[in-house]
């Protein structure tokens, strides 16, 4: 299909960031009805694709064909919620920048064609809780940026157990959020090939039994967040080569037993999130080399027996709490400043 630019009702003053106008498909334009299209202001090239305002009952089983739609950056498709797959002529826009399949309820896999997208900086899967897996040409995602797979609160991916082992040529990876996928097990190895990845947002992977060893390798990483993966028994032994690393969350981590000793050479370390780890029973004493950490929580660890000595002595640390720990045998002196606040 040839986009005419007059058979679309333009708004005179909207644009996105100044570079395009919006025009919006008329009832007359099959599988684009209610769609949104965002042409460039200067070569009249459709350049965006919208369905945030498209009416339910023109929200279609299958995503519209892209072939005659080769210049485009951004398809958002949020809340299409009927869609099943997607259409392959997906790999036929090669400038795409940004895909949004937020919210698709249907949605349950990706073409494999979506490997041809070299130039995709962004793949947002967010609250799309069927999708179980996602293809192994992923890999030609080179230019990816930011992978977000997770579910918001009161929403859950139970169908998504594992990730393609190609994950790992995404290089230019900074972000992965996998957030409430409960069936998910582990991280393929080759997660330790992304050397860019700062965040990495796991929370309640209630599933999630350990981290591959090779996380360690992720030399950027500075966020890790682990909140609620109850089932999660260890974190690598070697977590101390994450020098990078500024937030540990692992707060109701109910099956954690440990925390490795390397954790000290951690020196960035800002925050460490420990709060009701009720299988933990002792703290490694290498806590007292984390000179630059600012908050250490160890509330409702209900099994902790003792705080190392140099906690409280750490020169940054402005928050400790232990509230409800009843098996402390016995507080620090050195903790004693932070008895007062809260605890």
């Amino acid at each position: 299909m040839t986009v005419k630019m007059s058979s679309f009702r333009m708004d005179q003053t909207s644009s996105i960031g100044g570079d395009g106008i919006w025009i919006v498909a008329g009832d007359g334009e099959g599988v684009l009805k209610g769609i949104t299209l965002i042409a460039d202001r200067k070569n009249g090239d459709i350049v965006g694709l919208s369905a945030r305002s498209c009416n339910d009952e023109d929200k279609r089983k299958e995503m519209p064909s892209l072939k005659e739609h080769t210049t485009l950056k951004v398809i958002d498709l949020h809340n299409y919620r009927y869609m099943i797959a997607l259409n392959d002529s997906i790999g036929s826009v090669p400038a795409l920048e940004r895909l949004v399949l937020s919210r698709c309820d249907s949605l349950r896999t990706l073409s494999p064609a979506i490997g041809k997208l070299h130039n995709l900086i962004e793949l947002d899967l967010s609250d799309s809780y069927q999708v179980y897996e996602l293809p192994e040409e992923i890999s030609g995602l080179t230019s990816l940026k930011r992978l977000k797979l997770g579910c918001s609160s009161g929403v859950a991916n139970k169908v998504l157990m594992r990730l393609p082992e190609s994950l790992g040529k995404l290089t230019s990876l900074e972000e992965i959020c996998l957030d409430n996928c409960k069936a998910l097990k582990t991280l393929p190895p080759s997660i330790g090939e992304l050397k860019n990845l700062a965040r990495l947002h796991l929370r309640e992977c209630k599933s999630l039994k350990f981290l591959p060893p090779s996380i360690v390798k992720c030399c950027n990483l500075v966020e890790l967040s682990l909140l609620k993966c109850i089932s999660l028994k260890s974190l690598p032994s070697d977590i101390g080569d994450l020098t990078l690393l500024e937030d540990l969350i692992c707060m109701k981590c109910k099956s954690l037993k440990e925390i490795p000793p390397s954790i000290g050479k951690c020196e960035y370390l800002s925050v460490l999130d420990l709060r009701s780890c009720t299988g933990l029973v002792t703290l490694p004493d290498e806590l007292g080399s984390l000179t630059r950490l600012r908050c250490l929580q160890l509330d409702n660890c209900t099994n902790l027996v003792e705080i190392p000595e140099l906690v409280g002595e750490l020169p940054t640390l402005e928050s400790l709490g232990f509230s409800n720990c009843p098996l402390l045998e016995s507080i620090p002196f050195s903790c004693s400043k932070f008895m007062d606040k809260g605890n």
